[in-house]
């Protein structure tokens, strides 16, 4: 795993970070006071870089083989022993802010599509 971005690699240095400079490895176009805020408001956040939840996260991308679990789609490919996500994100069936956890029960692989239309629905479901 990078220490950097935290998902898994292969060889030397991880290729996403390696070509990012130090002072930009954040990965984020928030300010700082931004940045504080928002893991003030989502304290479970800092959840995502434990070992548990990656040792979860490939455990629900390895039970749909790399697969949308709604449409299909491949959307991660396996490297070795790790599975490596390319045009998808692992999803909290129930979300953390209602109760939900992190353990392989409640994460499932989705394509970024997927992704999107059902966090969409569930924003506008917690609107009405």
């Amino acid at each position: 795993m990078c220490p950097i971005c935290g998902k898994p690699y292969s060889g030397a240095s991880c290729p996403r970070c390696k070509r990012v400079s130090r002072s930009s490895r954040s990965h984020s176009k928030r300010s700082q006071s931004q940045e504080k805020a928002r893991k003030q408001a989502n304290p479970w956040r800092s959840e995502y870089s434990r070992k548990e939840y990656k040792t979860a996260r490939q455990i629900a991308i390895q039970r749909t083989s790399g697969r949308c679990a709604a449409c299909g789609k491949s959307c991660a490919t396996k490297r070795g022993s790790v599975w490596i996500l390319n045009g998808g994100g692992v999803h909290h069936i129930r979300p953390l802010s209602q109760g939900g956890g992190n353990g392989a029960a409640n994460l499932v692989l989705l394509c970024v599509s997927c992704h999107n239309r059902i966090d969409a629905a569930r924003r506008a479901a917690d609107r009405r």
